[in-house]
């Protein structure tokens, strides 16, 4: 092994894992039980020696030992990195998904400021004290409060002049009324279309640092036109945060997670009693992990530097997660998904995932089991045929050696079955929660879209007149061309009478609907909404408004300026579905080095009603039925399941989950409700490919008996092909592995002569009987018997595909064949019946060495030929 191990606990590990594997509990227990194992082989190899059991124990403990420490390095070494991997995925989602979220409050900002009632206020309302300053004022707060309950994520409005008087804000608490804050002469002189700022503000007293968006208001929509005053938006920053570290904080490994500002200081966290606001932490960027030390405790950390969204990067922040080492993985083996270890150890195999050096371990296992036990077949061989007086003592001995082979084995099986199950899963089950949050964050706002918009004064005015003429509708047309163009997520906004006639769109290539009634019934459902904060969603189905492919369409009625409960339209809003829910998958799937997503992984999402909204797999197309197991679409809002399933041929690791929605958007307090599901499936490997090794069905109740009864004939038995069939021990000398054939003649390929072995120091020949037993085994040959056959010293070689069990027989269980019928077409000569408290109904079928001489190996009596030429013979 490599010389730069180091030994803990009489194992040789890679110094990386010598601070962590001790808190690595599914390790630590495989490690103990190995260890146990290993002092059982000590004993094993001195009684060996005092036995004269016939097998040399020192290669083989020497080559489990070695294997042992191999699994002990790869399982340590795989959970680190699955704990690392998923330290990252959540450091960076905590940062991105905040980043995600203020691009959309830049967006707000921009907006906002261009609002007609905000700039009639500013030019009627130069300071506090002009004429009919508090009618404006409550006219302006209202429609700020009815900003705010739409866009839930900011807690004030301010508005103020250009001298920093507080005109207006919803925080019946501020007494400030004049702002003195840098802020203020910042975005008058900025050439930006905001400016974004996270400190302490003189208008937000009650919090040490707030996030804020601000914008000049000017008099028009000319860049060069006269300031008017400053707007603000105060984003609910600590609530959101909450929100997101809410998501991904697994409290079973205490871990906590904080955004840091450029100086590496914690400005968010999801534990303020674990992680204090304003701490310094040492940032761990360019690593994938460090141990690092805060308040006297050791932690794994890592750093994440935001991805951006759409070239927008916020303020620099960094997301930043630390594990207390103690219960960094406390949860890597948390899953209650049951599947079979023999398939588990079969995809090991098969997946492209895994590397050969992983490959190797259950496979070395397996060898070294089966090199120990022919070498214990042959002991007991051994036993059999000599006159030991310690027999029973070496017999029992041998029997312990197997277990101990099996247990050690069982327990290199079971590590890797359940190494391959953490690594298959991974985060699969992470993944689909991100993507239906980042879908249930877009969706929130376009339902505030569509309910602001609503409430724009010039619709209001002109459908609550009886007659609206061209100019008017062409006036609607102009403005929400405008807002289409600043909210591209849309391919159409539209807005109808109380009739449902369209009476104007956004999109100049869609003006032919001007004048068409929609009898879809999600307008209908529009105008009869009760008020301003409800709105109305299509189902995901066609439509002739988004060029007759599947969508979402959000609707709000529109309410007279007269009469609040009057409804005299509505507006639509077409969700560019195809794009953007396309955008989402493809953005939150990780991607390879060259930045393309990893083959066999995709995404898929679907309603409840299993119509597929989207997919990066083009098998799976939009408004498809999704032909999964019904199970999964039974989870409940934000639950989720993780398996590995057979798909469609393929076996997947699949992570499955419920969206829940975000904030109010899709809660208890909305009316609205829309499960969808992800399936977020990685691929394994193909079913066909993925064969499960058979279990030996071959054995007998006792593998060694313990009575040596005269009345008793020990029986050597072995599989050919599917046959089970034993020869007296006496009879044999031992086995020796298929590797030591050599094809010594080229001859007919149906010959039974295979070639030759050297066996102290003689040309032994082997023989395949397969085609004189009525045996067609396509199998692979594993092993060569030698027997032992005439006079003492004449060896013949039989190949065969696997060792059985060596027992001592009662006489009375052998039933010989009556010669008489049968005659020379068969080597067997009789059969052992099983007991009747056996459960096994299998008969073991006893070859007669004499028969094999006689038919196949002396020459002028080699008569014998396979029963498939007999056949062509007689015909």
């Amino acid at each position: 092994m490599n010389e730069s191990l180091v030994e803990y606990k009489n194992f040789k590990i890679a110094p990386e894992l010598l601070a962590v594997i001790k808190y690595m509990d599914p390790v630590e227990q495989s490690r103990e039980r190995l260890d146990n194992l290993s002092r059982n082989w000590d004993s094993l190899s001195l009684l060996s020696q005092l036995g004269d059991a016939g097998v040399n124990m020192t290669q083989i403990k020497s080559n489990f030992s070695m294997l042992s420490s191999e699994l002990i390095n790869y399982l340590a070494s795989e959970l680190l990195k699955k704990c690392v991997s998923e330290m990252n995925s959540k450091a960076q989602v905590a940062v991105d998904i905040v980043i995600r979220n203020l691009y959309e409050r830049t967006a707000d900002i921009g907006f906002l400021a261009t609002d007609e009632k905000i700039r009639e206020f500013l030019l009627n309302n130069h300071t506090k004290y002009t004429d009919g300053y508090q009618e404006n004022n409550r006219e302006i707060q209202k429609r700020f409060s009815e900003y705010v309950a739409k866009y839930s994520v900011y807690s004030d409005i301010v508005l103020m002049n250009t001298n920093g008087d507080i005109l207006t804000n919803l925080n019946k608490e501020l007494t400030l009324s004049k702002s003195s804050d840098e802020l203020l002469s910042k975005v008058i002189a900025s050439d930006e279309e905001y400016v974004e700022t996270f400190k302490y503000h003189d208008f937000l007293p009650e919090q040490d640092k707030s996030l804020v968006y601000s914008c000049k208001v000017r008099k028009t929509n000319d860049p060069d036109s006269e300031i008017l005053g400053v707007l603000c938006l105060c984003f609910k920053f600590e609530d959101e945060m909450q929100g997101v570290f809410s998501n991904l904080v697994n409290p079973k490994t205490k871990e906590c997670i904080t955004i840091l500002n450029k100086n590496s200081e914690v400005i968010a966290t999801s534990d303020k009693y674990h992680v204090p606001l304003g701490a310094e932490l040492q940032s761990v960027l360019n690593d994938s992990y460090q141990i690092v030390t805060f308040g006297g405790r050791d932690y794994l950390g890592k750093t994440c530097k935001t991805n951006g969204y759409q070239g927008f990067f916020g303020l620099g922040w960094y997301g930043h997660i630390m594990i207390p080492l103690e219960h960094a993985f406390s949860h890597l083996s948390d899953d209650d998904f049951q599947i079979s270890e023999a398939l588990l150890l079969a995809i090991l195999q098969h997946g492209d995932q895994f590397s050969e050096a992983l490959k190797n371990i259950p496979m070395r296992a397996n060898d070294i089991q089966y090199n120990l036990n022919r070498a214990i077949w042959n002991g007991n061989i051994k036993q059999s045929n000599s006159n030991n007086n310690n027999k029973q003592f070496s017999r029992a001995l041998l029997q312990e050696m197997r277990l101990t082979g099996e247990n050690t084995k069982s327990i290199i099986g079971a590590s890797m079955a359940n190494l391959t199950k953490t690594m298959v899963l991974g985060d699969g089950q992470f993944l689909a929660d991100f993507i239906l949050d980042i879908m249930d964050r877009n969706l929130y706002e376009r339902a505030n879209d569509c309910r602001w918009w609503a409430l724009t004064p010039d619709f209001r005015k002109i459908l609550q007149e009886e007659q609206i003429d061209a100019l008017s509708k062409e006036h609607i047309s102009k403005i929400l061309s405008y807002i289409n163009g600043l909210y591209t997520v849309y391919t159409n906004i539209f807005v109808y009478d109380r009739e449902g006639v369209i009476i104007a769109v956004s999109n100049r290539e869609q003006f032919h609907l001007i004048g068409r009634k929609r009898t879809d019934e999600w307008v209908k459902r529009t105008l009869n909404l009760t008020n301003s904060s409800n709105y109305c969603v299509s189902e995901f189905e066609k439509s002739d408004l988004y060029d007759s492919k599947h969508t979402y369409i959000y609707n709000a009625s529109i309410r007279s300026l007269l009469d609040e409960e009057s409804v005299i339209g509505g507006i639509g809003i077409v969700f560019d579905s195809e794009v953007e829910f396309a955008a989402m998958i493809n953005e939150s799937l990780p991607k390879q080095q060259n930045g393309v997503i990893k083959e066999g992984l995709f995404s898929v999402l679907a309603t409840k009603d299993k119509v597929i909204i989207a997919s990066n797999n083009s098998e799976y197309q939009t408004g498809e039925r999704f032909l999964i197991d019904q199970k999964f679409f039974t989870l409940k809002p934000g639950e989720s399941l993780s398996e590995i399933i057979e798909f469609n041929g393929k076996y997947y690791a699949l992570g499955a989950q419920c969206s829940k929605g975000y904030r109010e958007y899709k809660s208890d307090k909305d009316a609205y409700e829309n499960n969808i599901y992800n399936f977020l499936f990685s691929y394994i490997s193909d079913v066909a490919q993925t064969q499960i090794e058979p279990q030996e069905k071959f054995a007998l109740e006792k593998d060694v008996s313990m009575e040596f009864n005269e009345n008793c004939v020990d029986i050597a038995s072995f599989k050919v092909g599917t046959q089970w069939l034993g020869v007296k021990a006496s009879e044999i000398v031992e086995s020796i592995a298929i590797s030591e054939l050599h094809s010594t003649v080229k001859i007919e390929e149906r010959h039974h002569f295979k070639g030759t072995i050297i066996y102290k120091d003689s040309i032994v020949s082997v023989i395949d009987i397969q085609s004189f037993i009525q045996e067609e085994n396509d199998q692979e040959y594993k092993e060569v018997v030698i027997l032992n056959y005439g006079d003492r010293g004449s060896y013949i070689g039989i190949l065969v595909n696997a060792l059985s069990d060596i027992s001592s027989v009662h006489e009375d269980r052998i039933r010989p064949l009556q010669e008489y019928i049968i005659g020379n077409g068969t080597l067997v000569k009789s059969v052992v019946f099983p007991e009747k408290n056996e459960n096994s109904k299998e008969v073991l079928s006893i070859l007669s060495v004499e028969k094999i001489n006689i038919s196949l190996v002396t020459p002028n009596h080699s008569h014998m030929v396979p029963l498939n030429k007999a056949a062509k013979l007689s015909s």
